[in-house]
């Protein structure tokens, strides 16, 4: 009778085991993903849309376009969109992130514009929030940064790129990505463009 009890003891406890394993949460897979942080130096620069409000291109060069870049397309609004495939070169890219109403944005602006001739390979791109797109109009025309297309482009984020990279210290805000589109710099406030030398070619 002991020896039965003792069995049964042991058979219960075994499938009160049985029964406790099941019921735990499966063990959350160790592969998952980590959110990349891309603040900090040598973080991927994120995938965007830029939407611009530059119609200059004349239809034979944007068919050129088109067909010389996968990240170039034309929206149903009439509107330009570039992603950062259309950027991908051998040399650095420059995005400027700015609020279209700033000074030192417009003063940024007109620096890069006087020096412009030094981006003989590197590019630069002056993106807006996407709640500053109706602003831009105005901006593009004080500036006259139409006829810079080629080395400037001018746009709001349709994406969450400014929201993934701002830092919140200062306008402008200007990263620097290298040739594999990794950051390498970031700078808060206007910048000379001395100090930017060393990253435009």
């Amino acid at each position: 009778m002991k020896r039965m009890l003792a069995m049964a003891l042991i058979a219960g406890s075994l499938t009160a085991t049985a029964q406790d394993n099941v019921k735990l949460p499966a063990a959350k897979s160790k592969t998952a993903a980590e959110p990349i942080d891309y603040e900090h130096v040598g973080a991927p620069m994120p995938p965007f849309f830029l939407v611009t409000l530059d119609t200059m291109l004349d239809n034979k060069q944007e068919r050129k376009a088109m067909k010389k870049n996968p990240g170039y397309m034309r929206s149903a609004q009439n509107t330009k969109v570039y992603s950062e495939a259309y950027f991908k070169s051998k040399s650095n890219l420059l995005v400027m992130m700015f609020n279209p109403t700033c000074g030192h944005c417009e003063d940024q602006t007109e620096v890069f514009k006087k020096n412009i001739g030094m981006f003989k390979d590197s590019r630069l791109i002056l993106m807006a929030n996407q709640q500053m797109k109706q602003y831009l109009p105005n901006f593009i025309a004080n500036h006259a940064t139409r006829g810079f297309s080629e080395k400037m482009i001018v746009g709001y984020d349709s994406t969450d790129f400014v929201k993934k990279v701002f830092l919140y210290q200062a306008l402008p805000q200007i990263n620097v990505y290298n040739a594999d589109r990794k950051l390498i710099r970031t700078f808060s406030g206007n910048v000379s463009i001395d100090t930017l030398a060393q990253y435009i070619r």
